[in-house]
């Protein structure tokens, strides 16, 4: 049979193309995706997302519930309902996310909740004025970013629907996405850069029209009642979605053309993705597996000290722990040129003085690593605060890349008598150095007491512990992955004590809350391990270190009476134990008895390769790396919930066919007529509004070779319904025949007559659902 391509490819194109709420709530759906998703690169993992994509889910849903109920409504109703209703939803939400306790009924705000969360709001402000990035998830700051991200939902549905302003919602989504990264002074993450790219692209691809029955309708044709012209004509409440190809392709390919070409280029974001030659984003957190697992390091900075010894360098220290995370301190600071003041030692106590030069190469952030204890900071470019508390560098308004500075240090250096002498579980330090959660699991304190046994001062006591760590638990970067406890709550220690394999993150949060439990201030650093020497030389002939960015490093600190913050490493061969020696000869009593120092300049140990650590092969001299494969979990289920978004049109459409059939089942013409429709549209075929049922039956038998009983069977079924009386016993819900096999028969023999294109594309991407026509029809 001959058939007509151009018949059934569809009609001359259209300056108008249908769009329905569906398309509208995903269209919403992604922008706020593309608005939230840079928040991950400042914030901690918390409640803020959960928050935020329930009010965010609740809002959109809301919007598209409206449209289809007011769908016959008057314009000047329906316009303003949608927004109304998505504050009433969100508001609901927000109370719930906020208190329930406080709400009316659980759900409706009350006095006390509108106080509340103006308390939230204000707590979230000072948080985010006095913090660091990445800040901590907490209340405060979940409700306001809940909040937020529900008004962003309302103010992107009211530019691209009602409004029609795709190009303010364009600047909307960057404008918030791009925040974060102005901020904490770091480059875009290149997959968001990309997807900014294809929802610009989605935005300029449609505009929306109100809703409402003000909208222009198709004219009834004559001889046709108005109820036979529903059927086969789209809801009033549709959207209309008129296509302006040339603008929109053109902009659109730029930005995903920008995207693929200056992606490369943009310095490396917090999400841990390499594009080459990128920076490593400095965190003051203890999410350092995804950096350390990184495929690719990279050199982070270079230094040379004055005696020739490379220093552990720090980034920020983290003393509260809620038993789930250790959260970074955040010290008073003053600025930089103020310095952190003089290191006061106790009588007979040495201290050894050093200069350290470093230079950044492959990172960026708000901190400066330096060595402790850190006096005086020069050459460095940008404002900066330092905090005398903890004796680290803080952004004031400036980024670590590309910084070339001097620091001056004063380490107290205690003899072997001296620090054992020194008490740490009777100093003066505060109560919270101490504090411990109230469900820690009871491995934790009998392995410390286990561990210590009869040790007669606190300095053995953390020897022992620092001995048993190192001797008895094996380096792994993967196993914690494998055995699902990469994290830093108690749980986590727990099973790495069980398990005893993990890396630094573990060891330093194992030992710090052991020492808490035996009584002993403890605090936990992040920095970077002692650089390894290189065949480079400063001018003046000192050895060049370098460290890289797989070098990042966590340990733990005691703090003792008259002596301050001991570091302690207990990570299994990595970097150099702490050790402390017998006072000097005589002929050394000048210096104060003292031999050697702790770490940051620790006594160095052997590098004998510890014969349990399988995953690094060449370990235990200081600085020690290795390169490990990307793990695969991170992008299986990225892969999976993209495709899981994807497959949501199909969903929804799968479950409208289900309902349909059943009523066509029962003799529903309307419901049968309505289907028969959209599978058209889902094909890519012809399905005039303004065509009658019958004038529609002959063309299908006429061009498509359907079977010409089978269309009478749903010609005559929707005539009846619509012209019969009421009451005659004909039309919906009636005892009529079974509708669904004849509609299931034409569906077949349509299926058949085109392209596997088309059909795959029925499925996946519904034409009658999202509105546009996302794909031209082929023909076959």
């Amino acid at each position: 049979m001959s058939v007509d391509a151009s018949a059934y490819a569809g009609p001359p194109r259209p300056s108008r193309a249908e769009a329905g709420p569906v398309a509208a709530a995903l269209l919403v759906a992604l922008g706020v995706c593309a608005a939230v998703w840079p928040l991950s690169a400042v914030l901690q993992p918390g409640s803020w997302s959960a928050g935020a994509a329930t009010t965010s889910a609740a809002v959109i849903i809301a919007g598209v519930a409206t449209r289809l109920l007011a769908r016959r409504a008057p314009a000047w109703i329906a316009i303003p309902a949608v927004p109304v209703v998505q504050l009433i939803a969100g508001t609901v939400v927000l109370t719930v996310f906020t208190g329930r306790q406080l709400g009316k009924a659980w759900l409706l705000p009350s006095p006390e909740v509108w106080r509340a969360v103006d308390a939230l709001v204000s707590a979230a402000i000072a948080e985010i004025r006095g913090g660091v990035a990445p800040l901590a998830s907490t209340v405060a700051i979940a409700v306001s970013i809940a909040a937020l991200v529900g008004l962003v939902a309302i103010v992107l549905d009211l530019l691209l629907v009602p409004l029609r302003s795709p190009l303010v919602a364009v600047v909307l989504v960057t404008v918030i996405g791009a925040l974060p990264a102005i901020v904490v002074h770091q480059g875009l993450d290149p997959v968001w850069f990309v997807g900014l790219a294809v929802v610009i692209l989605l935005f300029l691809r449609v505009r929306f029209a109100p809703t409402g029955s003000a909208a222009p309708a198709p004219q009834t044709p004559e001889g046709m009642s108005a109820r036979a012209h529903a059927a086969a004509a789209p809801p009033p409440s549709a959207a209309v979605a008129r296509t302006r190809r040339l603008p929109a392709v053109v902009i659109g390919a730029i930005a995903v053309v920008a995207a693929l070409v200056v992606a490369p280029l943009l310095p490396l974001s917090a999400s841990g993705i390499s594009t080459g030659g990128g920076r490593a984003t400095l965190s003051a957190t203890l999410n350092l597996g995804q950096d350390l697992r990184r495929p690719a390091p990279v050199t982070a900075l270079t230094l040379i000290t004055q005696d020739g010894t490379p220093p552990y360098l720090r980034i920020a220290t983290l003393t509260r722990f809620d038993g789930s995370t250790w959260q970074p301190d955040r010290p008073a600071t003053v600025p930089l040129s103020q310095g952190f003041g003089d290191v006061t030692a106790p009588d007979g106590v040495a201290v050894h003085e050093n200069k350290t030069t470093i230079r950044t190469a492959g990172i960026s952030g708000s901190w400066l690593p330096v060595p402790y204890q850190a006096t005086t900071v020069r050459g460095e470019d940008g404002g900066w605060n330092a905090a005398p508390d903890n004796r680290t560098v803080i952004a004031a308004n400036a980024d670590a890349a590309d910084q070339n500075y001097t620091t001056d240090t004063a380490v107290l250096v205690p003899t072997l008598d001296q620090i054992r002498a020194s008490s740490a579980s009777g100093s003066d330090a505060p109560a919270e150095l101490r504090a411990l959660p109230a469900d820690m699991p009871a491995i934790i304190a009998d392995d410390a007491r286990q561990v210590v046994g009869d040790a007669t001062n606190d300095y053995d006591r953390l020897i022992a512990l620092q001995t048993w760590f190192r001797a008895g638990f094996r380096y792994s970067l993967q196993t914690p992955v494998d055995e699902r406890f990469d994290g830093t709550n108690v749980d986590a220690v727990a099973t790495f004590l069980t398990v005893r394999e993990g890396y630094c993150v573990h060891f330093a949060g194992a030992f710090a809350l052991m020492a808490r439990s035996l009584g002993m201030p403890a605090r936990i650093v992040v920095g970077y391990l002692p650089g390894t020497a290189t065949d480079r030389r400063s001018d003046d002939g000192r050895v060049v270190f370098e460290v890289s960015t797989d070098q990042l490093h966590s340990w733990p600190e005691v703090y003792f009476s008259g002596i301050g913050w001991v570091p302690f490493e207990p990570t299994a061969t990595r970097g150099v134990p702490t050790a402390f020696t017998a006072a000097a000869t005589a002929g050394d009593a000048g210096t104060g008895g003292a031999t050697t120092a702790p770490s940051p300049a620790p006594t160095a140990t052997g590098s004998a390769k510890d014969p349990k650590n399988l995953d690094v092969p060449e370990a235990g001299g200081a600085g020690g790396t290795t390169s490990t494969a990307l793990a695969a979990a991170p992008v299986l289920w990225t892969i999976l919930g993209l495709l899981a978004v994807l497959l949501i049109p199909a969903l929804v459409r799968r479950v409208q066919l289900s309902g349909r059939r059943a009523a066509a089942r029962r003799g529903d013409a309307d419901a049968a007529w309505a289907e028969l429709r959209a599978t058209l549209q889902d094909l890519g075929l012809p399905a005039p509004p303004a065509e009658s049922p019958r004038r529609r039956g002959e063309r299908l038998i006429r061009e498509r070779g359907v079977d010409p009983a089978t269309v009478a069977l749903l010609v005559r079924a929707i005539e009846r319904a619509s012209y019969a009386p009421s009451g005659s016993g004909s039309g919906s819900g009636s005892q009529a025949e079974d509708l669904r096999a004849p509609l299931d028969a034409i569906r077949r023999e349509l299926r058949l007559h085109v392209s596997r294109r088309d059909r795959v594309a029925a499925v996946l991407a519904p034409r009658s659902l999202l509105g546009a026509r996302l794909l031209a029809a082929s023909t076959s």
